[in-house]
């Protein structure tokens, strides 16, 4: 059976959790956070590693698999890597304006979130914004894409 790993890709505050929750709720993929695995990470342990065992762990129970990173860093890429070489990976990008992004984070519980000052989350922003990967979809959620348009988008990929 083909396994297929989504990664939604964009700016802290741009909407993937939500979307990723969507998927999950309405359709046969599974959304695997990935901040809470960071979260609870021991100091002397590779969170990169440690993404890519749960990621694996979750492609034992299901055949279509979805994360969320900024995607960006040496990190990122060579755990991209690795995923491809074991599954088929669909980029997705999840477009939102930076001061969006950044009014969202301020507003919303970061008690699942990596906690970051309002600078780190620019910085970020900026960096995750100047990403181009060849992309398999882009989600426009600036005003909030409606569940149907992320479905569809998900589901024509």
């Amino acid at each position: 059976m083909r396994k297929i790993l989504y990664i939604l890709i964009g700016p802290k505050g741009a909407g993937k959790t939500y979307i990723g929750s969507q998927v999950n709720k309405n359709t046969n993929i599974k959304f695997l956070r990935v901040e809470p695995i960071w979260l609870k990470l021991s100091p002397d342990e590779d969170g990169w590693q440690r993404v890519e065992q749960e990621i694996n762990k979750e492609f034992q129970q299901h055949s279509k698999v979805m994360i969320e990173s900024l995607g960006a860093g040496e990190g990122f890429n060579r755990l991209h890597s690795s995923l491809r070489n074991k599954y088929e990976v669909k980029l997705i990008k999840v477009s939102t304006d930076l001061e969006e992004c950044l009014r969202r984070v301020r507003n919303r519980d970061n008690s699942d979130h990596i906690p970051v000052s309002d600078e780190k989350v620019e910085e970020y922003n900026k960096i995750a914004a100047s990403i181009n990967h060849k992309w398999d979809a882009i989600i426009d959620n600036n005003g909030f894409a409606t569940d149907e348009e992320i479905l569809r988008i998900i589901e024509s990929i």
